[in-house]
Formats: structure tokens, sequence, C-alpha cells
């Protein structure tokens, strides 16, 4: 059969994959980008009103004005990003999908796209689809996998119109010190480069302070949702904002074009997400996955297989050695879900993905067992 070309270099998404495999009885499963905690009520409430209501037509494909407005409000009061305005702001059906939007409005074939290297599989087959040439800026996991010289100086060495960003970090958790992303900001001003900044995991920080590019960088994309913050990944809801009005118009010409809009409903319980009740309840969220984080972190050290403690998001990527693609395997078949490192870039060889996301920490002394099992 003759099918677009255009699919040749992507594949199946890693995580989903191996998500599924790990929905057997019997395996605590790692795998998951998701937390356990239920969407905040309010939230939940919230959708059934506008349901009620019946807010169930289109919406304006940007969004809804209030949510818009709420967001810009956020992003300038706790993110310092000036010059915000509703109009600046587009909200879609998941962060995933804003950045397919972003990278299909910018990027010609052949143009160059720079990214950290592991980083999430996603980014790199949505370059693939866009035809853009993929620049891979390493990183390492002996330096809690920070920027450092190597990855300064293959940025320096490259051309790219855009360069992705991603802190807190998926796959490694790994959160930006503010003196790197001021660092990886004058590149991108030199280059005179888009950065795509995505912050879906902002809120989840256990050791220092979230920075926006944005706050400095006109040239800046800044993705963001509900999914992680208010555990809401089923719902599909999340924004792009930049202060570059037109891309956000070109973005929007994809959306009008493919989603059309954002679910209804959805749009109007996310304004409750705003709230200092909901707020609360995140902060209680967070509190419990740096528990779970340092469960682990010292479980997964004192077997010699992790040198680095993640700062934000709910994961860790210790470096086991041998091929990870059996290495996961192995742990599927002793009753462990995660995900191989290399789908992640040719820097994850020998990598695993383990989400704390979803697992109980009464479960965590378990998983170490585990591994220290299938890894001898």
């Amino acid at each position: 059969m003759d099918y677009a070309s255009r699919l040749d270099k992507v594949k199946e998404s890693a995580t989903f994959k191996y998500s599924a495999q790990a929905k057997k009885d019997g395996v605590i499963n790692l795998t998951q980008g998701l937390i356990n905690h239920e969407t905040p009520k309010k939230i939940r409430d919230a959708a059934i009103k506008a349901l009620g209501e019946g807010k169930t037509t289109y919406t304006p494909t940007r969004g809804i004005p209030q949510l818009r407005e709420k967001i810009s409000d956020k992003l300038k009061s706790q993110n310092g990003i000036k010059g915000l305005e509703a109009e600046n702001i587009l909200v879609s059906c998941g962060a995933k999908h804003l950045i397919f939007e972003a990278v299909m409005a910018l990027i010609n074939p052949g143009e160059q796209v720079a990214l950290p290297n592991p980083s999430w599989v996603s980014y790199e087959s949505i370059v693939h689809l866009a035809e853009g040439k993929i620049i891979w800026l390493p990183l390492k996991a002996h330096e809690g996998f920070i920027p450092d010289d190597d990855f300064f100086s293959r940025l320096e060495d490259s051309n790219p119109k855009i360069i992705f960003m991603n802190s807190p970090n998926n796959p490694t958790g790994a959160v930006y010190p503010k003196k790197t992303i001021k660092k990886i900001i004058d590149l991108a001003e030199r280059k005179d480069a888009w950065i795509i900044s995505d912050e879906i995991y902002e809120r989840i920080i256990y050791d220092g302070r979230h920075f926006s590019p944005a706050s400095v960088y006109d040239k800046t994309i800044t993705i963001n949702g509900y999914s992680k913050e208010f555990s809401m990944t089923g719902w599909r809801l999340g924004y792009a904002a930049s202060k570059v009005e037109e891309v956000i118009d070109r973005m929007n010409i994809i959306q009008s074009q493919s989603v059309s809009c954002a679910t209804s409903f959805v749009q109007y319980a996310a304004l409750e997400a705003y709230s200092k009740e909901v707020s609360d309840e995140v902060e209680d969220m967070v509190s419990e996955l740096k528990h779970r984080r340092n469960l682990l972190v010292e479980g997964l050290s004192d077997l010699g297989v992790l040198n680095y403690s993640p700062q934000g998001a709910f994961y860790l990527f210790p470096k086991l050695g041998g091929d990870d693609i059996r290495l996961a395997d192995k742990l599927l078949e002793d009753g462990v879900g995660v995900i191989p490192g290399s789908p992640f870039g040719s820097a994850g060889q020998g990598c695993v993905r383990i989400s704390y996301g979803f697992i109980p920490a009464d479960r965590i002394d378990e998983v170490v067992v585990k591994f220290a099992g299938s890894i001898k």
C-alpha cells in the first residue's frame, strides 16, 4: 500500500504501548504519566453544572474568553509574563496537540529543531511529521540531566529555528536552574530562534523554583495544561501563550481546520482550577508526590542504580545499563511495568523511566525489592 512517507520515521508511542502491557493483574504499573488523585471535586461539579446548563455547543476556536482571561491573569501573576492578553492565548484539547500546532506553524521541511537528549517521546515524532531536522542536545545522568558544556557546545554549533525546553522534565524529573534557562535564552536570542517551553509540570516542583523563559524572551511559546497539576489527563485540555500574537493566529488556523475547538463544558469546568480550594488540593498532592520521590530515590540509590535526585515532575530515569528494551520486558515479567529509555533518545539507552505518580507510598519498598531481583 502507498502511504504518506511522513509517517516513515514515526512509531507507536512507547509510553502507550508499555502502559497497555502493564495493565495486567499482578503488575505494579510505573508506566503512566498520571497521578492517582481524582480531579478536584470543584472542577468535576463545574463540568456537571455546565452540562446541565447546555454548554455543549461549539466555542470560539481559541477557547472561551473567560478561560483565556483566567490563563492570561495566571501567567502574568505567577509566571511573570507581562503583556499577555486573551488574544495571546490559545486553548486546545491537550498540551500535546498545541505542541503539534506550534511545530507545524513554524517548521518548513529541513529546518532544524533542537531537542534535549533524552526528552519526551512525542517531540521527536512531531518534528518528523513536520519534516524538520532534529539536532540532539546531550544530557548526562551524572549531571542530573541538567544542561552542561556539551549541551551548550552542540547548541552553539547548530542553527535551530526552535529550541525545546521542558522543565520540570519528562522523563528525568530535572528542574533547570534559572541561570541555565537564561543561558539557553541568550543563545536563542543570538540565533533568533523560537523557544517552545513545555511547562506542563510547573506546579510539581519539590526543590527550587519554576522559571518561565517567556518572562524575559518574547519569542517563546509557553505550553501548559490541566492534565498533571489537576489530574485531568482524560479531560484533554491545554493552552499555549505567546507575546507574539501572530504565531497564536497561525496555530489557530491549524486548530480551526483540525479539532475546531476544545470540548465546551470542559473549558467551563477549568475555570474552577484557579480557585483557592483547588490550589490547596494541588499542594497536598505535591507533598504526597515528594514523599514518594524520597522513598524511591533512597531505595534505588541503595541499589547503586541512581545517582541524582529529581527536583520535579514524578519521574525517575535510572541508568541500569545493558539493553533497556530487554530490561523493561524482564521487569514486566517480574511484575513491574516501566518504560524503556531508548525511545526518549539515544541518551536514554540503558535507562528506564519510572513514574511514581500512581503508586501508593506503602508499595514502594516492594518496587525496590523487585528491581533488586531483576537487575542482578
